[in-house]
């Protein structure tokens, strides 16, 4: 009786977590099957490329702007977090979890679905960037002399290179989420340990007074919808075969 009630209780979360887009959504993705083109023997090579590709965008939209950049309303949890200036060196761990995301992920379909999923998030929040420009108010937590060294180089070179620009949505919380997610459909027992890094450099945004809340929001929002569409909706075809559709366990190419 327990694994009858066990067994009903697994397939009716099974049938509440399988979500799928609307007809209309449906008709515009169907054709589409994106090449799985990234090997064993390519894959730093375009590791480096998504790197690279990802760093211009940002840049650019980040210190060049079509219209003058906005401040978004401070909400009382802005006001309430402390600045923790220290809290940058978790901050700017982000550019260690990348690599470690990527060369961990051992499923190439896989990486190949984090490859387009991530440069679509990064096309998307730039473009928001440039039409809808917002800023914040980094003036009200100036850097001191009585900081740390170490501390205060790391972080006076970060607001050097990192301009105040490009806070909504925050692409430093949608990109860490979005690449700890794909530890959902491979290697499940490492999504832990990356969501909660993760989690601490989402945290972080707002210690370092880098974000505001909604930032925060609007980014994990923004890799949830993400990764669900390039690994849930969209099909994938190996080079030269047929389709890898989204129902099917991935393989290694």
């Amino acid at each position: 009786m327990v694994l009858k009630r066990n067994s009903r209780t697994r397939a009716a979360m099974a049938k509440s977590l399988s979500y799928s887009l609307p007809a209309s959504f449906q008709t515009v993705l169907s054709p589409l099957a994106l090449p799985v083109f990234m090997t064993n023997q390519n894959k730093y090579r375009v590791g480096f490329y998504l790197a690279l590709a990802a760093t211009v965008l940002y840049m650019g939209s980040n210190h060049f702007h079509l219209f003058s950049p906005r401040q978004l309303p401070l909400w009382w949890i802005d006001e309430a977090v402390p600045f923790v200036p220290s809290s940058v060196w978790i901050y700017i761990s982000e550019y260690i979890f990348f690599p470690v995301v990527y060369f961990t992920c051992k499923d190439l379909v896989n990486l190949n679905k984090y490859f387009y999923s991530f440069l679509f998030l990064q096309t998307i929040s730039v473009f928001i960037f440039i039409v809808w420009p917002t800023i914040y108010p980094r003036e009200l937590f100036p850097l001191t002399d009585q900081m740390n060294a170490a501390t205060y180089f790391i972080f006076n070179s970060l607001r050097t290179a990192d301009t105040a620009a490009n806070c909504c949505p925050s692409l430093h919380v949608s990109s860490v989420y979005l690449s700890s997610f794909i530890f959902l459909d491979d290697q499940k027992d490492k999504f832990p340990f990356f969501f909660l890094w993760g989690t601490l450099i989402a945290a972080s945004t707002m210690t370092t007074k880098q974000h505001y809340m909604v930032d925060v929001i609007t980014g994990f929002l923004m890799a949830i919808g993400t990764y669900w569409i390039f690994h849930h909706q969209i099909s994938y075809r190996v080079m030269g075969s047929g389709r890898v559709r989204r129902s099917k366990k991935s393989r290694p190419v």
